[in-house]
């Protein structure tokens, strides 16, 4: 029996991540199809190609020798993608990632001018906090994700498209002090944000932990906006983008408040897997960056 490439592929990414079981996540595929393709392979080679050690998966010396080989295949059919890639339109399904305020002011014009380049491509989104979109994509759960602090490892690269403004948001209703407003000030409020891991939720914990304080009152929501609408009636303050509120804050149903320290803006990242760049994606991250940008939502670096 010969070595087949789906074994090889297999073989590959357990020596790359360390356990049949990472390599069965990444590779969408069940644990035990991963083991029944290396024992298989072991078989046709009539070698032992890992040592299993409680969780991990130590190559042995006779599996560095294939796996050397093995990156060369690999490596030669990348290439052979890469070419027909350049040729043919993206087809299929891209599962692509955003976090909220990027949902809510360009996934429209995003959709229509992705429809319009790939009119095979089909786009299943999810919308989620930064930290978990990161977290999905590390895991291969998703292809393309734009999000706030990623966690790029060596099969995720990720590439800074500009940055949102955030600020805190409150009702010009609510009887605040008409100075800059330090955290011992706002420590007492009602205050609502995304749940932890958020971006907006360390945010908000470091804002405060930074003047040695923490706040009383904070209440978790993952919806921006239901968020901004419970601020507008009162009954809480928030950081939030500041463009995606253009509307209420020209209406003055919102106003940003004047803080000491100010809440920084926040770098925005388009994020991908190493090993799916290609010409129909380069393209894909080219279009959100020029529909961002044109929004306003990101200011470009």
């Amino acid at each position: 029996m010969k070595a087949t490439f789906l074994q090889l592929e297999t073989f590959y990414w357990i020596a790359r991540l360390g356990s049949f079981h990472a390599a069965a996540r990444h590779l969408r595929l069940t644990q035990p199809t991963v083991s029944a393709r290396i024992r298989e392979l072991e078989a046709s080679l009539s070698i032992d190609l890992f040592d299993r050690i409680n969780q991990r998966a130590e190559i042995t010396a006779a599996g560095r020798d294939i796996l050397a080989k093995t990156k060369q295949i690999l490596r030669l059919t990348d290439d052979l993608e890469r070419t027909l890639d350049q040729r043919e339109p993206m087809r299929g399904l891209l599962r692509f990632g955003a976090v909220e305020s990027v949902a809510l002011m360009a996934l429209p014009e995003l959709l229509s001018r992705l429809t319009e380049s790939f009119p095979e491509l089909r786009v299943e989104l999810t919308v989620d906090v930064g930290t978990l979109l990161s977290r999905k994509l590390n895991a291969r759960q998703l292809d393309l994700a734009i999000a706030t602090d990623p966690e790029p490892n060596d099969l995720v690269v990720a590439k800074k498209i500009g940055s949102i403004e955030l600020g805190w948001i409150a009702s010009p209703r609510l009887s605040l002090p008409k100075r800059e407003l330090e955290p011992a000030d706002l420590k007492s409020l009602q205050i609502i944000t995304n749940p932890e891991p958020s971006t907006l939720h360390t945010i908000i914990m470091d804002w405060f932990g930074r003047a040695g304080l923490e706040p009383e009152h904070v209440s978790a929501c993952n919806s921006h906006a239901l968020m901004s609408q419970l601020v507008c009636a009162g009954h809480a303050i928030a950081v939030l983008p500041v463009k995606t509120l253009r509307s209420e804050l020209q209406s003055e149903k919102l106003k940003v408040l004047a803080t000491r320290p100010r809440i920084a803006s926040r770098p925005l990242f388009i994020c991908q897997a190493r090993d799916d760049a290609s010409a129909g994606t380069d393209t894909i991250i080219r279009v959100a960056r020029e529909v961002l940008w044109q929004s306003g939502l990101v200011v470009p670096p």
